[in-house]
């Protein structure tokens, strides 16, 4: 039966890498990423902004990778797909809002950089409802 879910299993891995890797990398160079992203927003927004924006992020990045793991330990005792679905969405969500941010620095090929992200959300958000 772990066969069926081995591609969700695939892309929700490849997600929580993502997402925990960045979101140890803003947290344990928490001076230098403000640093980058102030230096980044500078034309847009206030470092107020970018302060409670970055602190926002990661709390998203923590959020998804914490559902992740815990759509992983479902499908693998329950086989359940329920956490996967909120991990998939929450995921999308937060790539959103990243490529809002990118958008608004006129980053354009960071931002289409993020679709590769997007379709992997979205993608696996269909095929765990389609399962």
């Amino acid at each position: 039966m772990l066969l069926t879910y081995s591609g969700i299993i695939l892309l929700l891995i490849f997600l929580l890498v993502t997402y925990l890797i960045s979101s140890f990398e803003k947290i344990f160079a928490w001076k230098q990423t403000y640093k980058d992203f102030c230096g980044l927003f500078k034309d847009a927004l206030s470092p107020f902004v970018v302060l409670i924006s970055t602190i926002v992020i990661l709390g998203i990045e923590i959020t998804t990778s914490t559902i992740i793991g815990i759509a992983l330990f479902n499908i693998v005792t329950e086989e359940s797909l329920l956490y996967a679905q909120y991990a998939f969405i929450l995921s999308s969500i937060l790539l959103l809002i990243l490529l809002v941010g990118l958008r608004i620095v006129k980053d354009f090929a960071g931002a289409s950089r993020l679709g590769i992200y997007f379709i992997v959300s979205v993608a696996g958000l269909f095929w765990s409802q389609y399962i």
